[in-house]
């Protein structure tokens, strides 16, 4: 007999889904758990403890407080609802009567449980959100001074930096909290009876005495709290947008200022009108309030401005507005270090001779052949070794080799880990594959016979050529190539060193020995971990043991900014050798988006946007973190003490930071100024390098940065194993900043230095050049060196269109980009040499494709052969060297300063440069039409006519490539 339908389901049935539900979420209360102790023992292991636990401890201490703030608040006033509510309740005529008297009749036994469970929930409801703003909390709590007043209110700008944050926050939470409290009363006393919609009689709303006394006061706390927000909305008009410029504008101070100063007198007059009406507990006083305030509110906030605006201001603008402008112009150049911006006439001479060019000989020796995209390319291609490794951003610094300062291009060779080899699981991924070996570096003006660079350290295990360059700590577990993927290390499975042998098919193992990691040790830290990373392989894995330790945020930016949870970091972290150990140096900022009349930075606009959030308008790169490739370990060095910000984060942490002057002096000797800073500041200096507020308003003399023709590949600075392309498209963009060492005009040392070219922005002829010092004794000094204005200066972008329209250049970038090759003109710099300009483009060569290269590799694991075919290799092929009227392309740089100065660089001697033969050109030309000819032939189908055309077009190519041979050798 079959079970009747209707039959209820059995009690196991109907709490099936319920222990479903229960289990779900003590898992997930457990994983919370678990998240929260590993992320303790992270904090452990870099003996940080002290971040994790203030970080911790104010944002569960934000909510608690504010959590029983608002529980008590709403407490309170539903006993004093409850003690209001009317003794006699009659419900007759109500719609809701019968929901109420239920409500009633279930609540009044309950009373005590309902109210502390209605304040409990909004309480929690409404505190959970100050956990938002712990970090505003902190930077409030142990903010300073400084030191420097606004031009308005007379206020400390510690005050809008550190406090003002926390005050909007502060004010939008109570006030949000006095909403809600306001809609709970009120519902209890509808609840209750108090408040009628409807009286037995039907006539009209009947709200009682006490109702009245009782949201009489709540609104008039409401209404100071809106006074307070009106002094905020004061302070805030230092960040007003009304004007042409950011900061408060001739409206803002001489209108919509006293119109907010009153509007906070109208909102205090407001709440003692509230207060009386205590006494008269009536609707006419709140009326008046409220009536007062909106129309306060419109004509004097809204209305009277705009006239002020429209009629005042705009007929006369540049002269209303010239005082405020250049309040902006002193805090936006204070606020970006543009006012500590040193000025340089530069001649712009062209009288640079040959003797010129041998005295500066070693700005010479160390001009950059190589662009780091395209030696990214080169290394990957020659010195990746195995698929798992990966070489991503090729970084530019200079080392003191033989003696001598010389400027270099450095890289690690890191673990590819989308590209680890089969069969995979977790044993492979987590435990066999746990890093990157060694590092490639190569001077950077240096190239071989086979137009490849030339390796200073390179292969596995790197081999060093010089003493100084020795790396005795070649892994690199710690990277920028490195994703979100832990890795355990110190198991009983080998991890994969390196490989060995002739051909590389065996390889050396590994176990971890360095101080990184968090030990496992027992059951429980297991347990955790494998609830974190929702594996159950950490926990029953039988090739973990005591020993073992997970290395959790292995990138370097990510666990910079994990330990230091107040600072941006710089999107090109770079790699140093030091003292045998492989060490990342990550440029740290300080930055705020409330630094008074300040303009706002938007780093979206610039080209490969840096890491830097989108808004901000204070910076400054206060710390130099370092992280130890192979053991995580970390250090944050304080060099700009003066930034208030930094010594407020010391209070905060004091255990995250180190004093400067503690920084080894073998690593200050390797520190940048780094890219990020420099690339704001040039973009500000395009507009702020004007004073003149009339000028400035106006928009006189706007630069832009100069045009760099090249086509050469750029990292993006986002996705550190990722290139931006180029193409004949991409031939004139905007310049990058370009690190070079080199001897400045009227200086007699090498500078290491960031620069960038300026041109006006709507001519293509150079202004000026940015540059800023990087060595230790000259750290920070930023030098603008102004052209003649009186003279019109080829920019790079004009000199590129010259290179392009060189005959003979043309001629050969034609011949070079035959056979499928791809032509790279690499960056253009721009070089000051005494007190004129040179410049100097590197050329490349790249195999498309369907073609490939055979290259001669000097590595042991290719000793049996006799190269390895390549795709694409980028190669060095020319140089271009331009100076005035005189351009010429050769094959090496030296060869180039022979053609354009009469002089062999290394000796100062004049000598004659060579030319072109002019029957070359006739020869492409003829090549060109057979090429034209051949695939005429081919679209009718005509093979042997076809077949002929492209063998006379070789023939031809292959003369004018020797009669190029025998002009640049003979």
């Amino acid at each position: 007999m079959s079970e009747s339908p209707d039959r209820p389901p059995s009690p196991r049935r109907r709490l099936g889904p319920w222990i479903g539900i229960a289990a779900f979420v003590l898992f997930l209360s457990i994983r919370g758990f678990a998240l929260l102790w590993t992320d303790y023992l992270w904090y452990d292991s870099v003996a940080l403890t002290g971040v994790w636990r203030t970080t911790l401890f104010t944002r569960v201490g934000l909510v608690v407080v504010a959590s029983l703030i608002a529980a008590g608040l709403i407490l309170l006033n539903t006993v004093i609802a409850d003690r209001l509510s009317p003794r006699r309740r009659s419900m007759a005529g109500n719609p809701d009567e019968e929901l109420l008297e239920r409500f009633q009749g279930w609540f009044e036994p309950r009373v005590w449980r309902v109210r502390v469970l209605i304040a409990l929930g909004f309480g929690l409801l409404v505190g959970v959100g100050a956990t938002q703003s712990w970090d505003e909390f902190l930077l409030w709590r142990h903010g300073g001074d400084f030191g420097l007043l606004d031009p308005i209110f007379s206020n400390d700008v510690g005050l809008y930096v550190f406090s003002l944050p926390f005050y909007r926050d502060a004010f939008t939470w109570m006030f949000q909290l006095m909403l809600v409290t306001i809609l709970v009363t009120a519902a209890l006393h509808y609840l209750n009876g108090a408040i009628q919609l409807q009286t037995p009689n039907g006539v009209r709303r009947s709200v009682s005495g006490g109702v009245k006394v009782h949201l009489s006061a709540l609104l008039a706390v409401l209404a100071l709290l809106k006074a307070v927000g009106y002094q905020l909305d004061r302070w805030e008009l230092l960040y007003s947008t009304r004007g042409r410029v950011v900061g408060a504008s001739f409206t803002d101070v001489n209108a919509q200022e006293p119109a907010l100063f009153l509007l906070v007198l109208i909102s205090i007059v407001a709440a003692v009108i509230l207060l009386v009406n205590i006494r008269f507990r009536g609707w006419r006083l709140p009326a008046v309030a409220v009536g007062l305030w909106l129309a306060t509110s419109i004509l004097i906030g809204g209305v009277y401005p705009a006239l002020v605006q429209r009629f005042q201001v705009e007929p006369d603008e540049v002269n209303k507005e010239a005082e405020f402008v250049v309040n902006n112009i002193s805090f936006s150049r204070l606020a970006y270090g543009l006012d500590a911006i040193e000025i340089r006439e530069f001649g712009a001479s062209a009288d640079l001779d040959a003797a010129g060019i041998a005295a500066n000989r070693p700005t010479i020796d160390n001009l950059r052949l190589w662009d780091s995209g395209v030696l990214a390319r080169t290394y990957a291609q020659l010195q990746d070794i195995r698929t798992f490794y990966g070489i991503g951003d090729v970084d530019i610094d200079r080392y003191l080799i033989d003696g001598e300062l010389t400027q270099v291009m450095i890289s690690a060779r890191e673990l590819d880990e989308p590209n680890i080899p089969p069969p995979g699981g977790w044993v492979n991924d987590r435990l066999v594959y746990t890093h990157g070996f060694g590092a490639v570096l190569s001077p950077a003006n240096a190239v071989t016979q086979d137009g490849q660079p030339e390796f200073f350290i390179g292969d596995i295990p790197p081999e060093a050529r010089f003493e100084s360059l020795t790396i005795d700590e070649p892994r690199v577990y710690f990277g920028d190539l490195a994703t979100d993927e832990y890795r355990i290390v110190g198991t009983a499975q080998p991890e994969v060193d390196f490989p060995i042998g002739a051909t590389g098919d065996a390889v050396e193992n590994n176990f971890y020995d360095g101080a990184g990691g968090i030990e496992l040790g027992n059951f429980f830290r297991r347990a955790a971990f494998a609830l974190r990373f929702v594996n159950l392989d950490t926990l029953i894995s039988g090739q973990l043991d005591s020993d073992s330790k997970v290395l959790l945020i292995r990138n370097i930016r990510e666990r910079a900014t994990k330990a230091a949870p107040f600072l941006e970091s710089d999107a090109d972290p770079y790699l140093v050798v030091l003292d045998g150990r492989l060490v990342w140096v990550l440029d740290m900022y300080t930055i705020s988006d409330r630094f008074p009349y300040a303009s706002y930075a938007n780093t979206s606009i610039l080209d490969l946007a840096q890491g830097l959030p989108n808004r901000f308008n204070y910076l400054r790169n206060s710390v130099k973190a370092t992280i130890d490739a192979h053991d995580g370990t970390m250090n944050f060095f304080v060099v700009d003490p003066e930034d208030p910000i930094i010594a407020t984060q010391q209070r905060i942490f004091p255990e995250l930071f180190t004093d400067g002057a503690l920084m080894p002096q073998e690593l200050r000797e390797h520190l940048r100024y780094p890219g990020d800073l420099f690339r704001i500041q040039s973009e500000k200096y395009r507009l702020y390098h004007v004073t003149d507020p009339t000028q400035f308003f106006s928009n006189v003399d706007p630069w832009q940065f100069a045009i760099d023709p090249s086509n050469s590949p750029r990292l993006d600075l986002r996705n550190p194993n990722a290139f931006v392309e180029g193409d004949d498209n991409t031939l004139f963009r905007p310049m990058l900043p370009y690190y070079q060492l080199m001897k400045l005009p009227e200086e007699d040392d090498l500078s290491f230095l960031i620069m960038q070219p300026f041109t006006p922005a709507d001519r293509p002829n150079m202004v000026s050049f940015l540059v800023a010092k990087s060595g230790p004794a000259q750290y920070g000094e930023i030098i603008d060196y102004s052209l003649p204005a009186d003279r019109a200066l080829k920019g790079p972008g004009q000199v590129g269109d010259e290179i392009n329209q060189d005959p003979e250049i043309s001629q050969q970038f034609t011949l070079l980009g035959q056979g499928g090759s791809r032509v790279i003109q690499g960056t253009m710099l721009v070089v000051p040499v005494e007190q004129s300009l040179l410049y100097v483009q590197p050329i490349y060569i790249s195999a498309s494709p369907d073609q490939e290269d055979t290259i001669q590799l000097q590595s042991p694991f290719f000793q049996q052969t006799s190269g390895v075919a390549l795709t694409g290799l980028p190669e060095f092929k020319k140089v271009v060297v331009a100076f005035e009227d005189r351009i010429f392309m050769r094959d090496s740089l030296d060869e180039a300063l022979l053609a354009t100065f009469g002089v062999d660089p290394g000796s100062g001697e004049p000598g004659d440069g060579p030319a072109i033969p002019d029957n070359v050109a006739d020869l492409l030309s003829d090549a060109e039409a057979s090429f034209g000819r051949a695939e005429d032939a081919l679209r009718d189908g005509d093979l042997a006519t076809y077949q002929s055309e492209i063998e006379r077009a070789a023939q031809l190519i292959t003369e004018a490539r020797r009669l190029l041979a025998e002009a640049e050798t003979g």
